[in-house]
């Protein structure tokens, strides 16, 4: 599972490991205290031990760079101690072999921009993106016919795209749909601006992208280029 969420500030990359949601940064930092925590091992006894301390003193030498600028600890929401994909690796072997392989191959994906978080996040650029024009193909129908755009309007269309998505007239936090259904979302958006533009009514518009929806749904064009 790859989610895109906020925390502090810093934007975050979770992917699950055996039950554990692992929680990185886009630049590779890693949130150490849960993971240890998982194997019920403690931070600060891998940061206490001689040879930590000897790899991390070498580490800042030869990078000229503070000591904080490989460990950082947060509060709050993803609060922690967060290490630096230099140290991150190191620490994992600490607690598993396989779990250090598996955060060595999510860290170099990151950083490479390979990882599936990257694809999620165009597909919701791409989603927000849909939503601005189908709010403007909105407001500009209204005009033309004379009539004031007010919030609910809005509203009514995104519960709508939103029925035809999940089957409830509801509210959804982007962050937590996955890329298919994001895909979906801006390509529902997209096919209901050119619906509003042609001036078709809200129940018409509404079954045809329930038909454009299970069409391609069925025809696997989800994510396609």
């Amino acid at each position: 599972m790859v989610v895109s969420v906020g925390g502090g500030g810093m934007k975050l990359v979770v992917s699950n490991y055996q039950g554990l949601d692992v929680s990185f940064s886009e630049e590779g930092w890693f949130n150490a205290t849960v993971a240890a925590e998982r194997f019920g091992k403690r931070v600060d006894k891998w940061l206490g031990n001689r040879e930590t301390q000897d790899y991390l003193a070498v580490l800042c030498e030869v990078s000229n760079t503070p000591k904080t600028g490989y460990l950082k600890t947060r509060r709050g929401n993803n609060g922690g101690t967060w290490l630096h994909p230099d140290l991150a690796v190191a620490f994992a072997r600490w607690l598993d072999i396989r779990f250090a392989i598996w955060c060595d191959r999510q860290i170099r994906s990151i950083i490479a921009g390979k990882h599936p978080h990257h694809d999620w996040k165009l597909k919701r650029h791409a989603a927000s993106s849909s939503d601005k024009v189908m709010k403007a193909v909105l407001k500009l129908q209204r005009e033309q016919v004379g009539k004031e755009t007010q919030d609910h309007h809005y509203s009514n269309e995104a519960r709508m795209i939103n029925f035809v998505l999940v089957g409830e007239f509801c509210g959804l936090d982007r962050n937590n749909l996955n890329a298919d259904e994001l895909d979906l979302l801006a390509k529902l958006e997209e096919k209901n601006a050119v619906l509003l533009a042609s001036g078709l009514g809200y129940e018409n518009r509404k079954a045809s992208l329930l038909l454009f929806a299970a069409q391609l749904r069925q025809g696997g064009q989800l994510c396609a280029a």
